[in-house]
C-alpha cells in the first residue's frame, strides 16, 4: 500500500469537503510563497523606493506566471481583487467604451451571477440590450443560435468555459470564431477552468478571459 497524502490542515476534523467549484484550501506551498509578502516585503510596487523592490519582483513574476497558464502574454494580464470584479471589468469596459449608442450584449442563461447580475446592470443603467441565449438539454449553447443573435450593436459576447453547476463545456473556440467574423469582443468566464485543463487564449482565439485564484488553492481576493 502506498502512504496516503496529508490531510490539509483546515479539512482535518469536519466533514468531507466535496465542494471544491466553490473554493478550495490555500495549498500549504502557496501560502508558504506568499508568507514573505505578508509579513516583510510589504512595499507598494508601484512605487520607486527600496522597499518596493521585493514586490516589484514578485508582481511580474506572479503575472507571468499566470500569463504561461492561459497562452497569454504577461502584459496582458490584469490583477483584480476578485472573479465578479473581472467578470464586471471585462463586460463594462467592453460596452462602455463602445462606439454605438445601442449597445447589444449576448451571454447565455446559465451563466454564473457575476457576469449575469452585470449584463442586468448594464441594461439598467446603461441602456443596454442584452440576448440571453438558452441552452439545450445537456446545457450547450448552440452555435447557430448564437449566429442568429449577433447585430450590427453588438459589442460583446460572454460564454463561460465550464458551468460551476453542470459542469458542461462550452465549445468556446467555435463560439469565439463565429463572434470575431463579425468583429465583436468575445469574453470567457474560465474560473471553472483554469487550473483543471488546458487553456491557451490564442487557440480559443478570445478577447477577453477571466480566472479566479481561490478555485485552484490560492487565497481568495484575488483573480486576473
Amino acid at each position: 500500500m502506498t502512504d496516503s497524502l496529508p490531510s490539509h490542515p483546515g479539512l482535518v476534523g469536519g466533514p468531507v469537503f466535496l465542494d471544491y467549484n466553490a473554493t478550495t484550501p490555500v495549498d500549504p506551498r502557496v501560502a508558504e510563497a506568499i508568507h514573505p509578502y505578508l509579513a516583510d516585503w510589504f512595499g507598494n510596487p508601484s512605487s520607486s523606493h527600496p522597499y518596493a523592490a521585493a514586490p516589484t519582483r514578485a508582481l511580474a513574476r506572479a503575472r507571468a506566471q499566470v500569463a504561461a497558464l492561459i497562452g497569454a502574454d504577461a502584459g496582458e494580464i490584469v490583477f483584480t481583487g476578485s472573479g465578479s470584479e473581472a467578470d464586471n471589468l471585462a463586460l463594462r469596459g467592453a460596452v462602455l467604451s463602445g462606439r454605438t449608442d445601442r449597445p447589444h450584449v449576448i451571454t447565455q442563461v446559465t451563466e454564473h451571477p457575476a457576469i449575469l447580475e452585470t449584463c442586468r446592470a448594464l441594461e439598467r443603467l446603461h441602456g443596454a440590450e442584452v440576448t440571453y441565449l438558452p441552452v439545450d438539454g445537456n446545457g450547450l449553447v448552440d452555435p447557430a443560435a448564437l449566429a442568429a443573435a449577433l447585430t450590427e450593436h453588438t459589442v460583446l459576447v460572454s460564454v463561460m468555459a465550464a458551468n460551476n453547476e453542470t459542469g458542461t463545456l462550452q465549445p468556446i473556440a467555435e463560439l469565439a470564431r463565429i463572434t470575431r467574423a463579425h468583429g465583436v469582443l468575445f469574453h470567457c468566464d474560465a474560473a471553472q477552468a483554469a487550473g483543471k485543463f488546458p487553456l491557451d487564449v490564442r487557440e480559443l482565439d478570445v478577447d477577453l478571459l477571466t480566472v479566479v485564484g481561490h478555485k485552484m488553492y490560492a487565497p481568495k481576493g484575488i483573480a486576473a
